[in-house]
């Protein structure tokens, strides 16, 4: 085992009963596909690409994995036996060879060490992973001789009427000898319930004595065959990433309604308030305060960033960021150190200096504003003329008064000012005073030529 495992994921199932166009194992979990959490769990464990089984009549599962691994097609899906021998000759190895279903996605890489260091100690023709969990339906149950040892494994189809099954179920992870398994392979017949060529008949077939590993988390063995299981695991797997996060130094106020994707990192005294949801690689750093009912999906933020009940997606955000409520944050945009949205402000493809205050109901969109700039209530930078977008530049110190209008192209220069109520469509040179609304006239007597007395 020098060289590590030779690691073999099945993917080829069709999925049925997810009842979707979607491949079963494209399904997204904790915010990335069901496929990839294998491939990370087998890349943790070895050295080199995995070797994935795929189904021809999926070309998306090989586009997804681009290289990550080494795919080869089962060319008809005739069971888990089957596409186990579909892996070629020239990718078969004598040693260990440790085989994960690509549609059991929790379990851990230190779990398939022990299985692995299992093996090599028993000098064993297989060892597999068992569980005993809260739901065994539609799992193969493990039987064992009366010493212990194991028998066999027996499919849920095909598990005699009126016998008692064993709780310890199947995991679908094994690890084999190579030299014992890839001949076994040919003795594989479909005289079974569902007429297909069984992985776990193997384990019969080869000879020699089994090592079964219990899983120390029954969630480890948690099968994603339809959308319920789909929801069990998201569940576990939410709550696995919760209490990391949590022994790391964040509190979670309500882990029943906080919910944060895989790979998601936050930094120690965050804090992060109930119904709020940080998604798809969101990396936080210290001190932060999240939500309640945040939205934050793919975001960057520095220490101490405060953000309400705001949707931000795809933006980076710098030290002492502060985002109000109802506020949304859109792609590719900046904000320095120090800034501050207030109450419904949103910002989009834009790059805004430190400390520059966008205030309640403005909309900065495709604009590149300076720091230590206030941008007054109900601004707007206008970026969209019916054809094309322009961007608007506010140089820095500017103060934007409010219910301003911008209509880009255009540039206000360093410490100008911009009269509330103004339409600017020229250019405001650095240090001047930009008014562009017209000046209000007075009609006396009007409301009594018109017969009006009040409202």
């Amino acid at each position: 085992m020098a060289d590590g495992p030779l690691v073999v994921i099945l993917a080829a199932g069709q999925g049925t009963r997810m009842r979707s166009t979607l491949p079963k194992v494209l399904h997204p979990l904790g915010g990335r596909p069901i496929l990839l959490h294998a491939v990370d769990t087998a890349t943790a464990v070895a050295r080199a690409k995995p070797v994935v089984v795929v189904n021809p009549a999926q070309p998306q599962v090989p586009a997804l994995l681009d290289g990550q691994a080494d795919c080869v097609v089962q060319p008809a899906p005739r069971g888990t036996g089957d596409a186990l021998r579909s892996v070629p000759v020239e990718l078969r190895r004598s040693g260990p060879v440790l085989v994960l279903s690509a549609d059991v996605p929790l379990v851990r890489p230190e779990t398939l060490h022990r299985l692995l260091q299992a093996q090599a100690i028993a000098k064993s023709a297989s060892a597999i992973l068992t569980a005993v969990p809260t739901d065994p339906s539609g799992m193969g149950r493990i039987e064992r001789h009366t010493d212990g040892t194991v028998l066999r494994i027996v499919e849920a189809a095909d598990l005699p009427p009126g016998v008692v099954p064993s709780l310890e179920c199947n995991a679908g992870v094994y690890v084999f000898s190579g030299e014992l398994l890839w001949p076994a392979l040919d003795h594989l017949s479909t005289a079974n319930a569902q007429s297909e060529y069984y992985l776990t008949d193997v384990v019969e077939l080869m000879g020699g004595p089994v090592v079964a590993v219990m899983a120390a988390d029954p969630a480890e063995a948690i099968g994603v065959n339809d959308r319920r299981q789909l929801a069990a695991a998201e569940s576990a797997l939410r709550r696995r990433v919760l209490d990391g996060l949590m022994l790391a130094g964040v509190t979670i106020e309500d882990p029943a309604t906080t919910y944060v994707d895989a790979g998601v990192r936050v930094g120690p005294d965050s804090v992060i308030h109930p119904m709020s949801s940080l998604r798809r690689g969101t990396a936080l750093g210290a001190g932060c305060q999240i939500g309640p009912g945040a939205v934050l999906d793919g975001v960057q933020a520095g220490d101490r960033a405060t953000i309400a009940d705001a949707h931000l997606e795809d933006c980076i955000l710098g030290d002492d960021v502060r985002v109000g409520p109802y506020c949304r944050v859109r792609a590719n945009t900046v904000l320095g150190s120090g800034v501050e949205l207030g109450t419904h402000a949103e910002v989009k493809n834009s790059t805004v200096g430190p400390a520059t205050h966008i205030n309640h109901f403005s909309c900065v969109l495709d604009s590149d504003v300076g720091r230590d700039v206030n941008i007054g209530a109900g601004t707007v930078t206008c970026n969209y003329d019916g054809t094309d977008k322009h961007r608007t530049t506010i140089g820095d110190g500017v103060f934007v008064g409010s219910n301003t209008t911008l209509v880009a192209p255009v540039r206000v220069g360093d410490r100008a000012y911009v009269a509330a109520g103004s339409v600017i469509t020229a250019d405001v040179p650095p240090g001047a005073l930009g008014i562009g609304r017209v000046r209000q006239r007075n009609i006396e007597g009007w409301v009594a030529r018109r017969g009006r007395t009040g409202p």
